[in-house]
């Protein structure tokens, strides 16, 4: 049984004739007719009987087109969810991100993407460990990863995407606000603000202030970079983030370029068991789109 069979049943029932089924089918009327004799021989069976100079289904033949009708509008339905994904109207993307990268670029990543394609559906995760997102990246359970770079590349396939300089962040009004650049001396006793120990954040400003023998007032630790910015701009401290977490609190801290510079490089991780779906490097796109404009 061929479906082109299905749908000459089909176009004869809609039409009454071979000749116009043929038309609506773009076949030749013998075609049609082969067609319908081929599917009778197989089902042993007669499908039509003509009444009044047109085709209509026996009661045999109703019952089968009964059944038939449920195929031709499953292969219709799947041809249509086919149109779709070619056309990037249809699916899902799964993004994990690190919250230093959730503000300033994936939130209008994903907004331009999600009115460019409004049918497909978008998930969001905020992990704060790069570890654990690699593992969800490889384990499958995400399409993409926005992570800090460098990272092992054994089980996910790796893309830079952006490098910047941190920056200090100090509370409206702080001595140090007004400044065009802060350096790492300006800190010596100030009260700072850090992200958890055990970070490779923590780690990376701690050994930056230890080698210049810069010591700081370790007033409160955060568990994420939003975290820390809250509570500068409430008043808590001073401490050295990255420029885009900044931006969830525009206009209640003020951020100053930091020497020496403290270098942040980011990339996105994707699952190296897999291909990438045409729907998700859409997505990728529009990610190292916004990270350009961002960096510029």
């Amino acid at each position: 049984m061929k479906l082109r069979q299905l749908e000459a049943i089909r176009a004869v029932i809609a039409t009454g004739t071979t000749t116009h089924a043929a038309e609506m089918l773009h076949l030749t009327q013998s075609a049609i007719s082969r067609l319908i004799t081929e599917l009778e021989r197989e089902l042993d069976f007669k499908l039509f009987d003509r009444r009044h100079g047109r085709l209509a289904l026996t009661s045999d033949g109703e019952l089968f087109f009964h059944e038939a009708e449920t195929v031709l509008a499953g292969m219709d339905r799947m041809s249509a969810t086919a149109d779709d994904i070619r056309s990037q109207q249809a699916g899902s993307v799964r993004v994990v991100s690190m919250p230093a990268l959730s503000y300033g670029l994936l939130s209008p990543a994903v907004a331009a993407f999600s009115k460019a394609h409004p049918k497909v559906r978008v998930s969001v995760d905020v992990v704060g460990q790069r570890e654990q997102i690699q593992k969800r990246v490889a384990g499958g359970q995400f399409d993409i990863g926005l992570v800090t770079l460098p990272i092992e590349q054994e089980d996910v396939h790796v893309e830079h995407l952006f490098s910047v300089n941190g920056v200090c962040i100090t509370p409206p009004g702080h001595p140090l606000a007004q400044r065009a650049k802060v350096m790492a001396q300006d800190l010596a006793g100030e009260p700072f603000v850090s992200v958890d120990a055990g970070t490779s954040l923590r780690s990376r400003v701690d050994n930056l202030f230890h080698g210049m023998g810069v010591k700081r007032l370790l007033s409160v630790e955060a568990q994420t970079s939003v975290m820390v910015c809250h509570l500068v701009a409430d008043g808590v401290g001073v401490s050295l983030v990255h420029p885009f977490v900044a931006t969830a609190l525009r206009g209640k801290l003020i951020a100053i370029p930091f020497e020496p510079a403290l270098r942040f490089d980011y990339g996105l991780v994707f699952p190296r068991s897999r291909s990438r779906p045409k729907i998700t490097q859409t997505l990728t796109d529009i990610l190292k789109k916004q990270a350009g404009e961002l960096v510029a």
